[in-house]
């Protein structure tokens, strides 16, 4: 552990949050053999001492990637009898995903199952979770343990992951705690081969450490040579090699040392993917080789076998031999190992192995392969189904079987949340005559996760056509599609364009309704009834799909003028897209909902879905959606008032958003900062920041958002002494917006006109606003609109009238946070001649995001253990949550939530 002080102080107060009962997670990277295992060995025995905690641990092995959940297989084989602690769904999930029943499992539940089971075993004791080399951690077990990373909080678990430089993550790690190991200086590097016995003199060690970059595994490896070969005089001492280079030539010296039966043993260990001791030794005796072949590597210490498992040293060692072995001895290996397997009953893995070992086109192979990965997908191992189709595509006899395979396997690397891979398998086919149909569909679908929303669009109409007479159905979920991205992309004429399309198709009924409901949704063309009844006729008229009718039906009521049913309809979506385990699907109505809950001033509920949507979006690696969340999380804290953390937020969604011309969220983000400046007084520049949203030259205009916040640009120019750039920007915006109508959008015009028109015509616009119906389900724009018209009293001397509306816009402003315009209004009311005692602040307000859901869902009667299932956490998490929200709450006991009205207003001093 030389030179690594930051690196163990850094776990220490890891293990010592986990035994105070908050949870942590640290990751390590850096290159091989920097000491990240080390590191593990020296927390693992940090953990043992004193009050012990429990550990489980687990490493990736770089053959066993493509197998879903060999990972978690490992790591949680201890603790397997806690699942009778688990909600019978997750138990019976985790079960089907480890190969203990046949039960399907989504990579959904089987992450919240883990995150469950983690929070069980801990209760017991404080826990340490090790996982070496996640980047060779199959992608199934390395999303379960991230998701379970991202959402401890109050359990006593400490999660410490190594990552290995420059080799590519499975996962997304962004958010969490990362430390980079580096290479040793010169003189923690001398006390590190003084400890292994070789001292040099100043001027070669200094050689050495550059020529290793201070890699303490080189270091430890050339201190462990013969002294003959420590010069190397041509390698180490010149600095002319790369250290994997010297550090695999150290590996070959001790493997050379072996006998030829010891070193073709050795290659059996290296390509067999499990660490399984008995297939290993059941291969060597197929191959011919004696029983003891395997000691001298043992006593040379290259493997270590422990009861049924065989482990090499470090995985340098296992590539060393691996790579260095001609093509027809790791041929030989891998089919007496398949020939093992097929006589022991695994089928799967022994094709893995002949596929391997193939060379020529072998289409029973190939097919085997492709049943395999099918399999695969059903268990929930959609990342690992990948591989397998790939080595299918390669062993395919025909180009048509090829091209198929190829193009399914980019299709499950969208759904595995890798568009980046899906693009790799798309251009590899690009050249080949793929239908231009499944190639426009799948670069649309891939632009549409991580790219330019403009070039979806263009992709995605395209495939529409090309589908439109053959496949209308399909063609018209594509259209919906395109039209999102053009919303996107900031063209409302785009996005009309691809939803009229729809009513030109050969469609049901239900569809052709469902689009006009899209055209019309501000207006309410849809009932509130039909809305509902909507996901079932269009699965009467499309078959399958039954998720994309929900996410049709929540678009429109997103769109529509009645917030509260949209919110329910998000609700509905959300809980099916969960039970069913569809996250990328699950992180676009988390849009929705965050958003429906910021038009109805429920912006605790909404913050809180707004980084549980962030969360996912990382997960799955949708980039467009990330930048959006940040946005609308900017958002939230512009209106509340918190400065930093708008900024910090809408920063980070600029840096994402520009590049992709992801000009929603570059325009919502931008808006943020509008709001925030002038809630905070700051005219000239919300003014600035909101004219980017109408100017067509920006990168940052959309005109669904710039409609949207028309009023508060036309405030700012006015506030800023510019009307007559607000008056163009309304003027013009009519006919971009494609005739937005509906009630809200009629108390938006009237509180633009308002603010423009003469004394002798403003009140007649605020009066409208406010009666329109438009603002009843909006509590802030309804205030806003009071609070304008309460000045406007003001400022013509009608004192009286005016007091009210102050009054009324400051206590709503106060209910739902927004400090920034609550100070305003209250100023206002006081200029008016009122008093202001007390102020009124919701009982919601007082909580955080998720003490009020779980204060809210424990009112209605659910567990501690129900209320985890249903929000993704730990039943020990839940209480800690209820134990912090009793006290702001008043209350003493769980019951008294029953009675409490989570929606109530409390009387405080107004200073």
């Amino acid at each position: 552990m030389h030179g690594r002080h930051r690196e163990q102080e850094a776990i220490a107060r890891l293990l010592a949050d986990a035994r105070g009962g908050r949870s942590g997670v640290l990751i390590l990277r850096g290159e091989a053999g920097i000491g990240k295992s080390s590191l593990l060995r020296h927390a693992v025995a940090t953990a043992a001492a004193a009050e012990p905690m429990r550990v489980l641990a687990c490493a990736g092995v770089e053959s066993e990637v493509e197998h879903a959940f060999s990972g978690l297989l490992g790591l949680l084989r201890p603790v397997l009898d806690h699942l009778g602690a688990l909600p019978g769904v997750q138990a019976e999930a985790l079960r089907g995903a480890l190969g203990i029943t046949d039960s399907a499992a989504s990579d959904f539940l089987v992450s919240a199952a883990v995150l469950t089971l983690l929070a069980a075993v801990a209760a017991d004791r404080p826990l340490l979770v090790t996982v070496d080399d996640v980047q060779w951690l199959d992608r199934a077990s390395a999303s379960a343990l991230l998701f379970a990373a991202r959402r401890l909080a109050d359990e006593p678990v400490a999660m410490l992951l190594t990552v290995r430089e420059p080799e590519p993550l499975p996962v997304n790690t962004a958010g969490l705690t990362e430390l980079v190991l580096h290479g040793l200086p010169p003189e923690d590097a001398a006390r590190l081969l003084h400890a292994h016995g070789w001292t040099l003199p100043t001027r070669q060690r200094d050689a050495l450490v550059a020529a290793t970059g201070g890699n303490p595994l080189a270091l430890i490896e050339l201190a462990r040579l013969d002294e003959s070969d420590r010069a190397m005089p041509d390698l180490v001492m010149t600095g002319t090699l790369p250290v994997s280079a010297r550090v695999r030539a150290a590996f070959l010296r001790q493997v050379d040392a072996l006998s030829a039966d010891g070193r073709a043993a050795l290659l059996v260990a290296a390509a067999e993917e499990t660490g399984d001791a008995g297939t290993v030794l059941g291969a060597v005796a197929r191959l011919g080789l004696p029983a003891d072949a395997l000691d001298p590597a043992e006593r040379a210490g290259l493997v270590r076998l422990t009861g049924a498992e065989l482990r090499f040293r470090h995985p340098l060692i296992r590539s060393a031999v691996y790579a260095d072995a001609p093509f027809d001895r790791r041929r030989a290996a891998h089919l007496a190992i398949a020939a093992y397997l097929s006589a022991a009953g695994e089928d799967d893995q022994a094709t893995w192995h002949r596929a391997v070992a193939t060379t020529a086109p072998d289409e029973k192979i190939a097919g085997a392969l492709e049943r395999s990965a099918d399999a695969a997908r059903r268990r929930g191992g959609a990342a690992a189904a990948i591989s397998v189709l790939q080595q299918a595509a390669r062993l395919s006899e025909s180009p048509a079987d090829r091209r198929r395979r190829t193009v399914t396997a980019a299709f499950v690397s969208l759904d595995a949340g890798r568009p980046g891979l899906a693009r790799t398998l798309v251009d590899q086919v690009m050249a080949e005559p793929v239908p231009a149909v499944t190639l426009a569909q799948l670069n649309g679908t891939i632009e549409l996760y991580s790219g330019d929303p403009a070039i979806a669009y263009s992709h995605l109409m395209r495939c529409a056509e090309l589908m439109a007479s053959t496949e209308p159905e399909e063609a018209a979920w594509t259209l919906t599609l395109a039209a999102g991205s053009a919303l996107h992309s900031g063209d409302m004429e785009a996005t009309l364009l691809a939803t009229r399309r729809i009513t030109d198709l050969d469609c049901a009924p239900a569809t052709l309704r469902a689009a006009e409901g899209l055209l019309g949704s501000p207006e309410g063309v849809i009932t509130g009834a039909e809305l509902w009844e909507l996901p079932g006729a269009l699965a009467q008229g499309q078959g399958e799909g039954g998720e994309r009718h929900w996410m049709w039906a929540t678009v429109i009521g997103w769109m529509g003028p009645d917030d509260h049913q949209a919110l329910r309809l998000a609700e509905a979506t959300g809980r099916r897209l969960r039970a069913a385990g569809y996250p990328a699907l699950l992180t676009e109505v988390l849009f929705y909902h965050a958003d429906i809950e910021f038009r109805l001033g429920r912006w605790t509920e909404g913050a809180a879905h707004a980084e549980e949507g962030l969360r996912f979006s990382y997960e799955t690696g949708q980039r467009g959606w990330t930048a959006n969340f940040l946005a609308q999380s900017a958002r939230f804290a512009a209106v509340r008032g918190e400065a930093a953390e708008c900024r910090r937020q809408a920063r980070q969604a600029l840096e994402i958003a520009l590049p992709l011309r992801e000009r929603m969220a570059a325009a919502m983000a931008t808006g943020a900062l509008g709001l925030l400046a002038l809630g905070e007084g700051a005219s000239g520049e919300a003014f600035a920041e909101l004219m980017r949203l109408v100017d067509r030259d920006s990168p940052r205009s959309n005109d669904f958002i710039a409609f949207a916040m028309l009023p508060d640009l036309v405030e700012a120019a006015v506030g800023a002494g510019h009307p007559e750039p607000a008056q163009r920007v309304a003027a013009a915006m009519e006919p971009r917006t494609g005739g937005v109508g509906g009630p809200a959008a009629l108390a938006r015009r009237h509180r633009c006109r308002a603010i423009l028109s003469d004394d002798s015509h403003a009140e007649s616009h605020y009066r409208s606003a406010l009666a329109g119906g438009g603002l009843d389900q909006r509590p802030f724009d309804r205030a806003r609109t009071e609070l304008l018209y309460g000045e406007w009293l003001r400022r013509n001397h009608r004192r009286t009238e005016a007091q009210p509306l102050l009054r009324a816009a400051g206590e709503t402003f106060d209910a739902v946070g927004a400090a920034p315009w609550a100070r305003r209004a209250v100023a206002q009311f006081r200029a008016a001649g009122g008093a202001v005692p007390h102020r009124s602040r919701a009982v919601a307000a007082l909580l955080s995001p998720q003490e009020l859901e779980v204060a809210r869902l424990a009112s209605e009667g659910l567990s501690n253990r129900e209320i985890g299932s249903r929000m993704h956490l730990s039943p020990r998490t839940v209480g800690s949550h209820l134990y912090r929200a009793f006290p702001k709450l008043g209350i003493s006991a769980r019951a008294e939530l029953r009675d409490l009205d989570l929606d109530l207003e409390l009387d405080l001093d107004l200073d």
